[in-house]
């Protein structure tokens, strides 16, 4: 996870507040448990762009050697992975 939970309080805080300004945006209930949620989203959201890392990270160790031979550049290899992964997966990234 790259954010710290301060900037994930701060991220669903002001998701909410966006929410509750959209005058097409119902919002019912109670607010804290509306934030709770959007918080576990986030969560869910950074933990899943962790697991599409560490599985393009471990496909390009099978061919690393030849990565440095050839001199390719290996963080474009890994976010042409990690988009790659996204899109089976039916996710955006």
């Amino acid at each position: 996870m790259r954010l710290k939970p301060e900037k994930i309080d701060d991220l669903a805080n002001k998701i909410l507040q966006g929410m509750k300004a959209d005058a097409d945006v119902l919002i019912r209930g109670d607010e804290s448990a509306i934030l709770h949620e959007i918080k576990n989203a986030i969560l869910l959201d950074l933990q899943r762009e962790d697991e599409i890392e560490e599985e393009a990270r471990k496909i390009l160790q099978q061919h690393l050697k030849r990565i440095y031979r050839d001199d390719i550049d290996f963080a474009e290899l890994l976010r042409k992975a990690k988009k790659q992964i996204a899109k089976e997966r039916g996710l955006v990234f």
